[in-house]
């Protein structure tokens, strides 16, 4: 793909669009069964609530695209969304993308938020030279192990989560002398995890932290005992994790049946910020930290349209409140919406080109970033996060400081044994 006139994805290198009759095609895909399937649910369902803000007249809304109907730049052509179910599986993955470019003609792919799955995915999206917008973490994607040049990450990586983490860390000892000298990792082994791992060794030697313990385990594990009686007996002042949602539950349920609380935990997003976790968990998950890249308690009006649009909106059929996994998916097709715009057509090279040098107003964005300036491995590197902690039925914005809408608590009260 891309040595001759037209490739596969149906843009033409001469400027031709993959656009049919008044509409562009953008693809769409996530885990709609099997592992995960519940938020690749969630993650469909508010694209389309996102595409129907674009594709109508929104003025009384302040997010980019949401005032004027549909593409004006193509003369107010509409997006249409082309879902399919990679089942958390890489192998389905990488055929429905090739399915989603070659026969629904789509003219980018977004709604991906495994590493694994994404790194599968962008080998595809590299032959045939379409744009693949993801919001999963591993650094891997975008540090030019793999050289890809048609993957973009408008949301930060892991290396920035794991730093946050440890800046969080050197906060709460310099203003609450909560006396914070070792940790302790406990992750799971897939790209996810494994990405980790590295990156939290490197800041805890940096920042001067001891770790005690370190535990790789399978995330379809069926029991923890041993892991948990490790880090019980390493007492970590603190516990961080990379853990998805049926493993994080029976970390803890472990951990209650060890009579075991560890002094703090800080998660790395995954299972942490997804609604069976969280719904699963109830009360018994206040007081445990996740990094973030967006709360639901930051002011602007953005962010507090779409948490109200969501929350009373017939898309959201689950009723669950509006989180970090949505919000940072969803930024991927606005972007893609505003680069179409900014272009003016979606001839691959040219939306390519919009996506690394996109005009914006950051008060119009979802997330309220530095700002937006992409390395040559296709990373936003303005991009921040925050640390969140939860306690009476969501997660509140506890770091930095000036972002904040609660105080820390630490270190964390016992669980109910």
């Amino acid at each position: 793909a891309g040595n001759g006139n037209t490739n596969n994805s149906g843009t033409t290198d001469e400027g031709g669009d993959a656009a049919t009759g008044d509409t562009i095609r953008i693809g769409v895909l996530t885990p709609l069964t099997g592992a995960s399937a519940q938020l690749g649910n969630q993650v469909a369902e508010i694209y389309q609530m996102v595409t129907d803000i674009i594709n109508e007249e929104h003025p009384e809304l302040t997010m980019a695209m949401a005032a004027n109907a549909g593409i004006q730049s193509m003369g107010g052509a509409k997006l249409e969304l082309v879902i399919a179910d990679h089942k958390s599986d890489a192998t389905t993955a990488v055929s429905e993308a090739r399915r989603l470019i070659s026969e629904e003609n789509v003219v980018a792919i977004c709604g991906e938020f495994t590493s694994a799955i994404a790194k599968a995915v962008a080998v595809v999206t590299e032959q045939y030279q379409i744009p693949l917008v993801a919001s999963c973490s591993a650094v891997s994607l975008t540090d030019g192990t793999n050289n890809f040049q048609w993957f973009f990450r408008y949301a930060i990586n892991d290396e920035t989560y794991i730093k946050d983490t440890f800046d969080f860390l050197d906060y709460l000892n310099e203003n609450y002398d909560a006396g914070i000298e070792t940790v302790a990792l406990f992750s799971e082994d897939s790209e996810f995890g494994a990405n980790i791992v590295p990156l939290e060794e490197k800041y805890a030697e940096e920042y001067g932290y001891e770790i005690v313990e370190t535990i790789n385990y399978s995330s379809s594990a069926t029991n923890l005992t041993s892991e948990v009686m490790r880090i019980k007996e390493a007492d970590p002042d603190v516990l961080l994790m990379s853990s998805f949602v049926s493993d994080a539950l029976l970390f803890f349920n472990t951990c209650k049946e060890q009579q075991y609380t560890p002094n703090f935990i800080i998660g790395q997003r995954g299972g942490f910020i997804q609604s069976d976790y969280l719904t699963a968990m109830g009360d018994e998950n206040n007081y445990i930290c996740t990094t973030a890249s967006w709360g639901s308690d930051i002011t602007t009006a953005v962010t507090q349209e779409l948490v109200e649009l969501w929350a009373n909106s017939e898309y959201n059929s689950e009723k669950v409140a509006l989180m970090d996994s949505h919000v940072k998916d969803a930024m991927n097709l606005l972007f893609l919406a505003m680069a179409i715009e900014q272009a003016g057509t979606t001839e691959n090279t040219a939306l390519r080109e919009a996506l690394l040098n996109l005009e914006y107003d950051m008060d119009t964005l979802m997330i309220p970033w530095n700002g937006i300036e992409f390395n040559e491995y296709g990373q936003n590197t303005q991009s921040n996060g925050f640390i969140t902690q939860y306690y009476d039925g969501a997660y509140r914005t506890v770091y930095p400081e000036a972002g904040a809408s609660m105080e820390p608590v630490y270190p964390m009260p016992e669980f109910a044994y």
